[in-house]
């Protein structure tokens, strides 16, 4: 007879980002799946929703993001998950975790760009 495996106690699970918007408009959710090797990336592999974040900027500029600092303390903890780069950036920009060096990395890459773009404007005389 075959037995069912329950996710939630099955192996080591991970945090990571669920795609729940469209195209042009996306939106992700931060999400607790169950062990890689019982697949994921779908909606009915999610075992918790701990947060999430809409990565275009508002009328402010700002890129928004919630958390659930509780839960994620818990599945990090008690737990051991695996946390994605990019929860982990995430969770270091918050203050909750230290900040992920691939963070200082693309802060540098884009201050690098806005420099050259800025010299290449300049009008020439």
């Amino acid at each position: 007879m075959r037995q069912f495996i329950d996710p939630r106690l099955f192996g080591r699970p991970s945090i990571g980002l669920a795609l729940f918007g469209c195209k042009n408009r996306p939106f992700y959710q931060i999400c607790v799946f169950p062990d890689k090797a019982l697949g994921r990336r779908y909606e009915g592999s999610i075992i918790e929703q701990v947060g999430s974040f809409d990565p275009l900027p508002n009328n402010h500029n700002e890129k928004l993001v919630a958390l659930n600092i509780g839960r994620i303390k818990h599945w990090i903890g008690e737990r051991k998950a695996h946390v994605s780069v990019p929860v982990l950036e995430l969770l270091g920009l918050s203050g909750l975790l230290p900040i992920h060096p691939k963070t200082y990395i693309r802060a540098r890459e884009r201050t690098l760009e806005s420099q050259t773009k800025e010299v290449q404007e300049q009008p020439k005389d």
